[in-house]
Parts: C-alpha cells; sequence; structure tokens
C-alpha cells in the first residue's frame, strides 16, 4: 500500500495542505486543538511518515550529523561511533561514520562529502598527518558554517570546540604505577608523528621516570603507528633495551607487542610486564589480564553528544568555544610483575 501524503490527509481532513504540514512538523500556527488532534488522528491511522528530505527543506534542518573517524577497525574509534550514535538517535538525530584509514588527504575529501549532504553538524578525529599540516585544516575548520567538534585528537592552540582525554595524566599514572612495583628500565611506544596525544603521553612518561631521579635513554623510547603491525615490529627493539616493562601507548599495538612476546615464549607479567593505554581489550584477552588506562569511551561519547546538542539548540555556528578535558583512570590487573613482593 502506497503511503498517504499531506495532500491526501488534508482532503480526508478538509483542510489545507499547508496546515497539515504547520500541525504535523509541530510549527506554531492559529489552528484549533480539535482540527491538530483530527490532522494527527488520520496520520496516525494511515501509518503515515514525513518525508525526511521534504521536511529538511522546510525546517532547514537535517537531522543529520556527520563523524569523521582515523580507524574504524581500532577498538577506541568504534566504540566511540557506537557511543554517540545511540546518544544521539534518542534526540532523532541520524549519525553519518566515514572512516579514513588515517590518510590526512581523505580527512579532506570526507569533510566535503559530509558538508554537501546538508549534515547540521560535525564531530572529526584528525587523521595523525594533519599535524604535519595544521594550518591547512585549521584554515577549512574555520571556513565551515555548521557547528563541529574536535574529539580525542585535538590543535591544543587553536579556539574551537573540543572534548578530548588528559593524556599527560593517564602516562604519568601508568608510569609511576611501573616504578612503584619496582621497575626502573621502563620504555615507552609511542606514535612517529608529533601529535598532541602522541607529545602528552610522552611527556607524562618522562616526567614520571624523572621525578623519581630515574633516567630516560633514547632507545627507550620506541615508535610506532597506532597500528596492529607497529607494535609487533617494535617489540624485538623493546627487547634489545635491557627494560623490564613497557609503556604502550594505545591498544592496537599492545595487541602486537603481546603477540611478538608470546610467538617467543615469553610470559606476562613474569618476563616482561607491559601497560597498555585505552582500556578497550580487557574482553578479548584470556592469557593475559592487562593493566591499561582506561579512557572511558562512552563518557567522551555522551559529552560531545551533548556539546553538539548545545550547539545546535543556540543556533550559534561561532559562539565562544567550549573545551572538555576528561581524565582518565588507571585499571590495575595482572600485567605488572611487583619486586616488591
Amino acid at each position: 500500500m502506497a503511503a498517504i501524503t499531506l495532500k491526501e490527509i488534508a482532503q480526508l481532513a478538509g483542510v489545507s495542505v499547508s496546515t497539515v504540514s504547520l500541525v504535523l512538523n509541530n510549527r506554531p500556527c492559529r489552528i484549533s486543538d480539535s482540527t491538530k488532534d483530527k490532522i494527527r488522528m488520520i496520520a496516525k491511522e494511515h501509518n503515515y511518515r514525513p518525508n525526511a528530505i521534504a521536511r529538511s527543506l522546510v525546517m532547514r534542518q537535517s537531522k543529520t550529523l556527520g563523524l569523521i573517524i582515523p580507524d574504524i577497525e581500532n577498538l577506541f574509534f568504534s566504540t566511540l561511533a557506537k557511543s554517540l550514535e545511540m546518544n544521539l538517535r534518542k534526540e532523532g538525530y541520524s549519525l553519518i561514520i566515514m572512516n579514513t584509514d588515517e590518510d590526512s588527504e581523505e580527512d579532506y575529501e570526507l569533510l566535503n562529502v559530509l558538508v554537501d549532504k546538508g549534515i547540521d553538524g560535525l564531530f572529526i578525529i584528525i587523521s595523525n598527518d594533519i599535524y604535519l599540516e595544521r594550518q591547512r585544516m585549521i584554515d577549512r575548520l574555520d571556513d565551515l558554517r555548521i557547528p563541529f567538534i574536535m574529539v580525542d585528537r585535538i590543535f591544543d592552540d587553536y579556539e574551537c570546540n573540543k572534548v578530548y582525554f588528559n593524556n599527560f595524566e593517564g602516562s604519568y599514572k601508568a608510569t609511576r604505577h611501573l616504578i612503584e612495583a619496582g621497575h626502573k628500565q621502563i620504555a615507552c611506544l609511542a606514535h612517529t608523528i608529533a601529535t598532541k596525544n602522541t607529545l602528552s603521553r610522552l611527556n607524562g612518561y618522562i616526567h614520571a621516570m624523572r621525578s623519581q631521579g630515574l633516567k630516560v635513554q633514547p632507545e627507550q623510547i620506541l615508535l610506532g603507528n597506532y597500528k596492529l603491525q607497529s607494535g609487533y615490529d617494535a617489540c624485538r627493539q623493546f627487547l634489545e633495551t635491557g627494560c623490564t616493562a613497557l609503556l604502550v601507548c594505545n591498544d592496537m599495538m599492545a595487541l602486537g607487542v603481546i603477540k611478538y612476546l608470546f610467538e617467543q615464549a615469553y610470559k606476562i607479567p613474569e618476563d616482561y610486564s607491559i601497560v597498555s593505554y585505552d582500556n578497550q581489550l580487557a574482553s578479548y584477552l584470556f592469557e593475559v589480564s592487562l593493566t591499561s588506562v582506561d579512557q572511558n569511551v562512552n563518557t567522551l561519547g555522551v559529552y560531545a553528544a551533548q556539546l553538539m546538542l548545545k550547539l545546535l539548540d543556540s543556533g550559534e555556528c561561532k559562539g565562544e568555544p567550549v573545551k572538555i578535558c576528561l581524565e582518565p583512570e588507571l585499571i590495575i590487573r595482572k600485567s605488572v610483575k611487583d619486586y616488591n613482593l
């Protein structure tokens, strides 16, 4: 059965099409309550569903938002996408999720695609390569005529809406935990590109080491790209450092490290202690109970969604920027050997 149209509802109710449109879109109008009830009853009885495209033209609002993420296979980002989508759906918004695969050119291309689709607002998690050409992205974001929020990966000195975690504090807590367990030779596996997150995590690690009188040698800082294979490759270098413990700055690289250690018949924590970052692996690891810095992704999604809804309600695209920095938590499990026992 074909869906009933506004014109057909109008004929059944004995009113104009514009009257039906005003009532069903909850627009202000001088129409009696009895007529409103009659129109709504007819629409309900005939299972009327509004045309989203036509409605967006009338309301000048698509009720659709965009999310650009760098790696949908990364559990952190896929969990964040789910959190955002669920929170926004409750408020009547749809979310278009687009993946750049850490390709900076895709950031610009997908941003244009989403804007052309008429989204009402944008969440963007930039590719790490963007930090090498930050001004180009800043110029593009400045040109936007819709609200946008930088999530997780931000430009520290760029004034815009942003929701992210305190990465310095997270790695500081993780490194202090290793030191307090008696480890003195601790390596850190970070990202090759000097992003905001990378530098904050590295600085937190270095500060924790130096505050306890421990030196950090160049060979103790290992580099990867936040993907599993880079963790696997970096683990070979880690074994040559003489360190007893390793802070890995994201879960995907930690998976690679664990894989390599197991292949070499090493045990965690008996032979080497590992602390990861993101805390997304607990449900998937059976042989390792992994201590990790927890960035509560659901909380990140809630705060980002709430901020976007406030921006949309205000109707201001270029208002006073809101900066939300969330605190991480160290979840202690059993992947660290305690030399004090």
